[in-house]
């Protein structure tokens, strides 16, 4: 989980804080009764929660996760693992479902919640699981937890009673997004700070890294992965909170802002990767909730890697890649027409997994044989769970191994 080396006898942390850079306040206590049933140690009950805990999860998510899941790999012969393939993102809806069509999402927060629990159960995709698994009691008291403390489900409470009062009033719910250099970094959000309910006109315009939520709709829309809500809205169990994620233009600790030339602000790899380091007595969403803090942390990877392509496709004239845009890949892809040639995006050998960083490194392995000629053995490593590092390095009572 981290790189260390010694100046002046002393250890410094690189990966985790990047000494002491990244200061994030750690996360609140999880509140009942989340904080019982997600244990690793707890009863028959909390076993079968931690076991169900996407799905229920997936009750309360106020977004969908639009991925290509490969479900194959979890054939009972190992620990479960999560997996996708291709892009991964989070669509939001309206606050109503069209005409006809069932609630989804955070339409159960707002439509018929006389049925909430059955509307929920209901709402489960059969790819994710039997709702037959899932316990009503647990469901209404996680209803009730997030009820009294996620600011998101209390303002969509609010957009419910104020449409049982009337059926005429037009209004929004807008989730505040974060401009670069926004003073509000990583502190936790007070009711009004994440969402606010706009009524009467408003303008798309006015607000473009916000998520706008109108009262109708029929079409589902993409939320960018540097909201500060991105992950709170599609893990509510998570972050029952609603604290706030990555976003852009938050400082490092103890720089000074007027040194030109030299990032100073967080990056969202580097936010992650702080988040995902192990801190004795304070609680981890990204670690301690099996299978769902695997699934998140895949999304955070995801996240990273198309803000990583993202800022590639809007930087493609820093690249030097002028030469590479040219006669010579177009060449090299079979094309002998100009016509064919088109405009081509170039991947640069810093960007892992890409072609040219595929070739760099094999030219890399090529020379090193030159050097030292090729290699005599190929070593594979495997290790007993009954280690004593393995068992130092469980500090949750109840952990496993996997």
């Amino acid at each position: 989980m981290f790189s260390s080396g010694s100046h002046n006898k002393r250890i410094e942390y690189h990966l985790c804080c990047k000494q002491g850079k990244i200061q994030i306040p750690a996360f609140k206590p999880r509140p009942e009764p989340l904080a019982s049933l997600a244990t690793y140690n707890g009863g028959a009950r909390s076993k079968r929660f931690m076991k169900n805990i996407r799905q229920y999860n997936c009750l309360f998510a106020f977004t969908s996760m639009g991925a290509n899941i490969d479900r194959s790999v979890n054939d009972g012969r190992g620990p479960p693992v999560f997996k996708i393939n291709g892009q991964v993102h989070h669509r939001i809806g309206s606050l109503l479902p069209p005409d006809g069509s069932p609630p989804k999402f955070l339409q159960l927060y707002i439509y018929n919640t006389a049925n909430e629990v059955s509307n929920r159960l209901k709402a489960l995709h059969p790819d994710d699981g039997s709702s037959s698994s899932l316990e009503p009691s647990i469901i209404e008291s996680l209803i009730a937890m997030l009820d009294q403390h996620n600011p998101f489900a209390k303002k969509f409470r609010m957009a419910r009673d104020r449409l049982l009062e009337t059926d005429n009033d037009e209004f929004v719910i807008r989730i505040v997004g974060a401009q670069e250099g926004d003073p509000v970094q990583y502190n936790m959000p007070t009711t009004d700070q994440p969402a606010m309910l706009i009524v009467g006109d408003f303008s798309l315009d006015t607000f473009k890294r916000d998520i706008i939520i109108q009262t109708k709709s029929g079409q589902l829309r993409h939320i960018s992965a540097l909201h500060p809500a991105y992950m709170s809205l599609q893990y509510p169990l998570l972050f029952p909170y609603g604290e706030r994620g990555f976003q852009v233009g938050v400082l490092y600790n103890g720089i000074d802002q007027c040194k030109k030339g030299k990032r100073n602000t967080i990056t969202m790899h580097e936010y992650f990767r702080y988040q995902f380091h192990y801190r004795r007595h304070q609680p981890n969403p990204f670690l301690s909730y099996g299978l769902l803090s695997s699934q998140a942390k895949i999304d955070a990877r995801a996240a990273i890697d198309k803000n990583r392509l993202w800022f590639i496709l809007k930087n493609q004239s820093r690249l030097r890649s002028e030469t590479l845009q040219g006669i010579a890949d177009a060449v090299g892809r079979g094309c002998v027409d100009g016509s064919e040639m088109g405009k081509l995006t170039v991947l640069p050998a810093s960007h892992t997994g890409g072609r040219r960083y595929m070739v760099q490194n094999y030219h890399d392995g090529m020379a090193i044989c030159r050097i030292f000629g090729p290699p005599d053995f190929f070593v594979t490593f495997t290790c007993d769970v009954k280690w004593p590092e393995i068992s130092l390095g469980i500090l949750e009572a109840g952990q496993q191994p996997s």
